[in-house]
């Protein structure tokens, strides 16, 4: 006689006993491995069955959220530990490090910020090509300006910010 899927005869009740220990059992996976396709595979259900959870079980979403911070903060500690005990180091640094901005980013990948420096910076090279522009538009149609429109615009834009640059903190173009 051939086998019966196992959901065959067992009650819906049964189902969803079974589908809540499954989650579980993938949730604890998880925040031991930190990957989606370990979790999977140790649990022995299919990715879009993950992903089905997620969008359909909005306490299992939160709960897969908690276990991958846990997870992250698994990390975290790994990392002290490594700077407090050098000696004992197993692993990649670099691995490590690449894990935490990965799974921490927002302490620990890097911000790229632009300061107020290089903003004015980049206004005074877009003022350079914006001439560079005019001069070769100027010669195809003579009496057209657009640099004036352009660096004014630009000039306008930070002087609402308070951080204008003058014109004579313009490098001299050498020709």
């Amino acid at each position: 006689m051939p086998s019966q899927p196992h959901h065959v005869g067992r009650s819906n009740t049964q189902r969803q006993e079974d589908m809540a220990k499954r989650k579980a059992k993938f949730l604890e996976v998880y925040e031991t491995c930190g990957t989606i396709r370990s979790a999977c595979n140790v649990t022995q259900i299919k990715r879009h069955t993950y992903q089905r959870w997620v969008v359909e079980d909005a306490d299992f979403a939160k709960e897969f959220d908690q276990v991958r911070v846990a997870f992250a903060e698994s990390l975290e500690e790994l990392a002290l530990d490594r700077v407090r005990n050098p000696d004992k180091n197993r692993g990649s640094d670099l691995l490590l490090i690449g894990l935490l901005n990965a799974n921490m980013p927002s302490k620990y990948r890097p911000q790229v910020a632009m300061s107020e420096d290089s903003a004015k910076d980049l206004i005074i090279e877009w003022r350079k090509a914006s001439r560079e522009v005019v001069k070769a538009a100027s010669s195809e149609k003579p009496g057209e300006d657009l640099a004036p429109n352009i660096s004014d615009t630009l000039t306008e834009i930070l002087s609402r910010r308070g951080n204008a640059p003058k014109e004579t903190e313009e490098p001299e173009d050498k020709e």
